[in-house]
Protein backbone atom coordinates (compact mmCIF):
# COMPACT_ATOMS: atom_id res chain seq x y z
CA UNK A 1 0.00 0.00 0.00
CA UNK A 2 1.48 3.32 -1.08
CA UNK A 3 0.77 6.60 0.71
CA UNK A 4 -1.48 7.57 -2.22
CA UNK A 5 -3.41 4.31 -1.87
CA UNK A 6 -4.02 5.09 1.79
CA UNK A 7 -5.19 8.59 0.87
CA UNK A 8 -7.69 7.07 -1.54
CA UNK A 9 -8.95 4.61 1.08
CA UNK A 10 -9.25 7.41 3.62
CA UNK A 11 -11.36 9.49 1.21
CA UNK A 12 -13.67 6.59 0.38
CA UNK A 13 -14.11 5.84 4.08
CA UNK A 14 -14.74 9.50 4.92
CA UNK A 15 -17.54 9.98 2.37
CA UNK A 16 -18.75 6.33 2.18
CA UNK A 17 -19.43 6.49 -1.58
CA UNK A 18 -17.20 8.05 -4.25
CA UNK A 19 -16.96 8.14 -8.01
CA UNK A 20 -13.65 8.58 -9.80
CA UNK A 21 -14.62 12.14 -10.69
CA UNK A 22 -15.29 12.95 -7.04
CA UNK A 23 -12.04 11.34 -5.93
CA UNK A 24 -10.17 13.43 -8.50
CA UNK A 25 -11.72 16.61 -7.08
CA UNK A 26 -10.69 15.65 -3.55
CA UNK A 27 -7.10 14.54 -4.09
CA UNK A 28 -6.06 16.01 -7.43
CA UNK A 29 -8.21 19.11 -8.06
CA UNK A 30 -5.65 20.58 -10.45
CA UNK A 31 -5.87 17.50 -12.68
CA UNK A 32 -8.51 18.68 -15.14
CA UNK A 33 -7.19 17.33 -18.45
CA UNK A 34 -7.22 13.53 -18.24
CA UNK A 35 -11.00 13.00 -17.80
CA UNK A 36 -10.43 11.38 -14.37
CA UNK A 37 -8.37 8.55 -15.84
CA UNK A 38 -5.71 8.72 -13.15
CA UNK A 39 -8.35 8.41 -10.42
CA UNK A 40 -9.97 5.55 -12.34
CA UNK A 41 -6.67 3.67 -12.51
CA UNK A 42 -6.03 4.13 -8.79
CA UNK A 43 -9.50 2.86 -7.94
CA UNK A 44 -9.30 -0.08 -10.36
CA UNK A 45 -6.04 -1.25 -8.85
CA UNK A 46 -7.51 -1.12 -5.36
CA UNK A 47 -10.69 -2.83 -6.55
CA UNK A 48 -8.69 -5.66 -8.16
CA UNK A 49 -7.27 -6.47 -4.73
CA UNK A 50 -10.58 -5.90 -2.88
CA UNK A 51 -9.48 -2.77 -1.05
CA UNK A 52 -12.42 -0.91 -2.55
CA UNK A 53 -15.73 -2.30 -3.74
CA UNK A 54 -17.09 -1.07 -7.11
CA UNK A 55 -20.87 -0.84 -6.88
CA UNK A 56 -22.52 0.64 -9.97
CA UNK A 57 -23.79 -1.55 -12.77
CA UNK A 58 -21.18 -1.57 -15.53
CA UNK A 59 -23.87 -2.31 -18.15
CA UNK A 60 -25.54 1.09 -17.61
CA UNK A 61 -23.33 3.78 -19.18
CA UNK A 62 -25.42 6.60 -17.62
CA UNK A 63 -24.56 5.53 -14.05
CA UNK A 64 -21.09 6.49 -12.81
CA UNK A 65 -19.24 3.68 -11.13
CA UNK A 66 -19.53 4.19 -7.40
CA UNK A 67 -16.96 2.84 -4.95
CA UNK A 68 -17.23 1.92 -1.28
CA UNK A 69 -14.63 0.58 1.10
CA UNK A 70 -13.85 -3.12 0.58
CA UNK A 71 -12.98 -5.61 3.31
CA UNK A 72 -9.23 -5.30 2.79
CA UNK A 73 -9.45 -1.53 2.76
CA UNK A 74 -11.32 -1.66 6.04
CA UNK A 75 -8.60 -3.84 7.56
CA UNK A 76 -5.85 -1.55 6.29
CA UNK A 77 -7.42 1.57 7.81
CA UNK A 78 -8.24 -0.12 11.12
CA UNK A 79 -4.60 -1.25 11.36
CA UNK A 80 -3.61 2.42 11.03
CA UNK A 81 -5.96 3.43 13.82
CA UNK A 82 -8.58 5.01 11.54
CA UNK A 83 -12.23 4.88 12.56
CA UNK A 84 -14.18 2.59 10.23
CA UNK A 85 -17.91 1.94 10.81
CA UNK A 86 -18.33 -1.61 12.08
CA UNK A 87 -21.45 -2.40 10.05
CA UNK A 88 -20.48 -3.87 6.68
CA UNK A 89 -22.81 -5.71 4.31
CA UNK A 90 -21.51 -5.76 0.69
CA UNK A 91 -24.86 -7.03 -0.64
CA UNK A 92 -26.65 -4.04 0.90
CA UNK A 93 -24.11 -1.65 -0.56
CA UNK A 94 -24.63 -3.13 -4.02
CA UNK A 95 -28.41 -2.88 -3.68
CA UNK A 96 -28.14 0.75 -2.59
CA UNK A 97 -26.04 1.60 -5.62
CA UNK A 98 -28.81 0.34 -7.91
CA UNK A 99 -31.37 2.66 -6.30
CA UNK A 100 -31.90 5.36 -8.92
CA UNK A 101 -33.30 7.81 -6.37
CA UNK A 102 -31.04 7.24 -3.38
CA UNK A 103 -27.66 7.09 -5.08
CA UNK A 104 -27.88 10.30 -7.19
CA UNK A 105 -29.09 12.14 -4.08
CA UNK A 106 -26.26 10.68 -2.00
CA UNK A 107 -23.65 11.64 -4.57
CA UNK A 108 -25.13 15.16 -4.59
CA UNK A 109 -24.57 15.33 -0.83
CA UNK A 110 -20.99 14.14 -1.31
CA UNK A 111 -20.42 16.90 -3.89
CA UNK A 112 -21.27 19.55 -1.29
CA UNK A 113 -19.07 17.92 1.35
CA UNK A 114 -16.16 17.72 -1.10
CA UNK A 115 -16.53 21.47 -1.68
CA UNK A 116 -16.34 22.00 2.10
CA UNK A 117 -13.21 19.88 2.40
CA UNK A 118 -11.55 21.57 -0.57
CA UNK A 119 -12.33 24.98 0.92
CA UNK A 120 -10.07 24.08 3.83
CA UNK A 121 -7.30 23.20 1.38
CA UNK A 122 -7.73 26.33 -0.71
CA UNK A 123 -7.97 28.73 2.23
CA UNK A 124 -5.41 28.31 5.05
CA UNK A 125 -7.57 30.09 7.65
CA UNK A 126 -10.51 27.66 7.33
CA UNK A 127 -10.69 24.18 8.89
CA UNK A 128 -13.29 21.43 8.72
CA UNK A 129 -13.71 20.52 12.37
CA UNK A 130 -16.57 18.02 12.15
CA UNK A 131 -18.31 15.89 9.53
CA UNK A 132 -21.34 13.70 10.25
CA UNK A 133 -22.92 11.74 7.40
CA UNK A 134 -26.48 10.47 7.36
CA UNK A 135 -25.33 7.11 8.74
CA UNK A 136 -23.71 8.89 11.72
CA UNK A 137 -26.79 11.02 12.35
CA UNK A 138 -29.11 8.00 12.26
CA UNK A 139 -27.06 6.37 15.00
CA UNK A 140 -27.76 9.38 17.26
CA UNK A 141 -31.53 8.64 17.15
CA UNK A 142 -32.41 12.34 17.35
CA UNK A 143 -36.09 13.08 17.95
CA UNK A 144 -37.96 16.30 18.55
CA UNK A 145 -41.53 17.25 19.35
CA UNK A 146 -43.09 19.38 16.61
CA UNK A 147 -45.87 21.59 17.91
CA UNK A 148 -49.33 21.01 16.52
CA UNK A 149 -51.09 23.38 14.17
CA UNK A 150 -54.50 24.36 15.45
CA UNK A 151 -57.26 22.79 13.39
CA UNK A 152 -54.84 20.82 11.20
CA UNK A 153 -52.53 18.52 13.14
CA UNK A 154 -51.74 17.56 16.75
CA UNK A 155 -48.22 17.70 18.24
CA UNK A 156 -46.02 14.81 17.12
CA UNK A 157 -42.60 13.33 17.82
CA UNK A 158 -40.39 13.29 14.74
CA UNK A 159 -37.06 11.64 14.01
CA UNK A 160 -34.61 14.15 12.53
CA UNK A 161 -31.99 12.92 10.06
CA UNK A 162 -30.45 15.68 7.88
CA UNK A 163 -28.37 14.70 4.86
CA UNK A 164 -25.19 15.74 6.70
CA UNK A 165 -23.85 18.04 9.40
CA UNK A 166 -20.45 19.71 9.27
CA UNK A 167 -18.62 22.56 10.98
CA UNK A 168 -16.11 25.05 9.61
CA UNK A 169 -13.72 27.09 11.73
CA UNK A 170 -12.70 30.40 10.15
CA UNK A 171 -10.22 32.20 12.35
CA UNK A 172 -11.78 31.85 15.80
CA UNK A 173 -15.38 31.71 14.53
CA UNK A 174 -17.15 28.38 14.09
CA UNK A 175 -20.07 27.91 11.70
CA UNK A 176 -22.26 24.81 11.80
CA UNK A 177 -24.11 23.61 8.71
CA UNK A 178 -27.10 21.31 8.48
CA UNK A 179 -27.17 20.13 4.87
CA UNK A 180 -30.25 19.29 2.84
CA UNK A 181 -29.81 18.40 -0.83
CA UNK A 182 -32.97 18.55 -2.94
CA UNK A 183 -33.26 16.98 -6.38
CA UNK A 184 -36.83 18.08 -7.02
CA UNK A 185 -38.47 14.93 -5.67
CA UNK A 186 -39.86 16.15 -2.31
CA UNK A 187 -43.57 16.98 -2.21
CA UNK A 188 -44.78 20.18 -0.59
CA UNK A 189 -46.20 18.48 2.51
CA UNK A 190 -43.02 16.50 3.12
CA UNK A 191 -40.79 19.55 2.67
CA UNK A 192 -42.83 21.72 5.02
CA UNK A 193 -42.76 18.98 7.64
CA UNK A 194 -38.98 18.72 7.29
CA UNK A 195 -38.54 22.48 7.71
CA UNK A 196 -40.65 22.48 10.88
CA UNK A 197 -38.79 19.49 12.34
CA UNK A 198 -35.36 21.02 11.64
CA UNK A 199 -36.40 24.34 13.18
CA UNK A 200 -37.62 22.77 16.42
CA UNK A 201 -34.68 20.37 16.57
CA UNK A 202 -31.94 23.01 16.23
CA UNK A 203 -33.36 24.83 19.25
CA UNK A 204 -34.04 21.66 21.26
CA UNK A 205 -31.83 20.18 23.96
CA UNK A 206 -30.38 17.71 21.42
CA UNK A 207 -29.69 20.48 18.94
CA UNK A 208 -28.00 22.71 21.49
CA UNK A 209 -25.85 19.75 22.58
CA UNK A 210 -24.74 19.17 18.97
CA UNK A 211 -24.16 22.89 18.33
CA UNK A 212 -22.92 24.30 21.66
CA UNK A 213 -21.49 27.49 20.17
CA UNK A 214 -21.32 29.32 16.86
CA UNK A 215 -23.76 30.00 14.04
CA UNK A 216 -26.08 27.32 12.69
CA UNK A 217 -27.32 27.39 9.10
CA UNK A 218 -29.61 24.98 7.31
CA UNK A 219 -28.09 25.06 3.83
CA UNK A 220 -30.40 23.83 1.08
CA UNK A 221 -28.83 22.98 -2.27
CA UNK A 222 -31.22 22.30 -5.12
CA UNK A 223 -31.16 21.78 -8.86
CA UNK A 224 -32.33 24.97 -10.61
CA UNK A 225 -33.55 28.53 -9.88
CA UNK A 226 -37.25 27.66 -10.33
CA UNK A 227 -37.04 24.86 -7.79
CA UNK A 228 -35.09 27.13 -5.44
CA UNK A 229 -37.88 29.73 -5.57
CA UNK A 230 -40.44 27.01 -4.89
CA UNK A 231 -38.54 25.79 -1.83
CA UNK A 232 -38.13 29.34 -0.57
CA UNK A 233 -41.91 29.74 -0.62
CA UNK A 234 -42.59 26.36 1.00
CA UNK A 235 -39.98 27.04 3.68
CA UNK A 236 -41.54 30.40 4.52
CA UNK A 237 -45.02 28.87 4.62
CA UNK A 238 -43.87 26.15 7.03
CA UNK A 239 -42.25 28.68 9.35
CA UNK A 240 -45.27 30.98 9.26
CA UNK A 241 -47.65 28.09 9.99
CA UNK A 242 -45.72 27.34 13.17
CA UNK A 243 -45.23 31.02 14.08
CA UNK A 244 -41.49 30.61 13.62
CA UNK A 245 -40.80 32.91 10.69
CA UNK A 246 -39.57 35.92 12.68
CA UNK A 247 -37.24 33.85 14.87
CA UNK A 248 -36.12 31.03 12.54
CA UNK A 249 -36.13 32.31 8.95
CA UNK A 250 -32.51 33.39 9.38
CA UNK A 251 -31.50 29.76 9.89
CA UNK A 252 -32.22 28.84 6.27
CA UNK A 253 -30.14 29.61 3.16
CA UNK A 254 -31.08 28.18 -0.23
CA UNK A 255 -29.22 28.02 -3.53
CA UNK A 256 -29.32 26.37 -6.93
CA UNK A 257 -25.60 27.00 -7.51
CA UNK A 258 -23.55 23.90 -8.24
CA UNK A 259 -20.84 22.81 -5.78
CA UNK A 260 -19.17 21.06 -8.74
CA UNK A 261 -19.25 23.88 -11.29
CA UNK A 262 -18.17 26.60 -8.84
CA UNK A 263 -14.80 26.73 -7.05
CA UNK A 264 -15.33 25.93 -3.35
CA UNK A 265 -14.60 29.51 -2.29
CA UNK A 266 -17.22 30.89 -4.69
CA UNK A 267 -19.74 28.25 -3.65
CA UNK A 268 -19.54 29.19 0.03
CA UNK A 269 -18.84 32.93 -0.19
CA UNK A 270 -20.63 33.90 -3.40
CA UNK A 271 -23.79 35.96 -3.02
CA UNK A 272 -26.21 33.35 -4.30
CA UNK A 273 -27.61 32.05 -0.99
CA UNK A 274 -31.24 33.13 -0.61
CA UNK A 275 -33.41 33.42 2.52
CA UNK A 276 -36.94 32.00 2.66
CA UNK A 277 -39.61 33.79 0.65
CA UNK A 278 -38.18 37.32 0.43
CA UNK A 279 -34.81 39.01 0.82
CA UNK A 280 -31.65 39.45 -1.17
CA UNK A 281 -28.93 36.88 -1.75
CA UNK A 282 -25.91 36.77 0.53
CA UNK A 283 -22.83 34.66 1.19
CA UNK A 284 -23.06 31.55 3.37
CA UNK A 285 -20.13 32.12 5.72
CA UNK A 286 -19.51 35.07 8.00
CA UNK A 287 -15.83 35.74 8.54
CA UNK A 288 -14.18 37.48 11.48
CA UNK A 289 -14.53 41.23 11.10
CA UNK A 290 -16.61 40.77 7.96
CA UNK A 291 -13.46 40.40 5.89
CA UNK A 292 -13.48 38.23 2.75
CA UNK A 293 -11.26 35.18 2.49
CA UNK A 294 -7.69 35.80 1.42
Amino acid sequence: MSPVDLQVLGAVNRFRYLTAEQLNRILWPENTKDNNRYAQRRLKRLADFQYVLPLAEVSDPTVPRVHALGWRGRQALVALGEHVPSYYRPSELAETARNRVFMPHTLGVVDVLIAAERLTSDVPDVRLTRLLLERDLRSLSMRVRVAGVRGFAPPRDVTVVPDAVFSLLAGEEVSHFVLEVDRGTERKTIWRGKVAALSYWINSHAGRALFPAGYVTVMVVTTNPARCEQLRLWTAEALETHNLFETHAGLFALTSASPVALPPKDFFTGRHWLPPYTGSADSLITFPGGKPLA
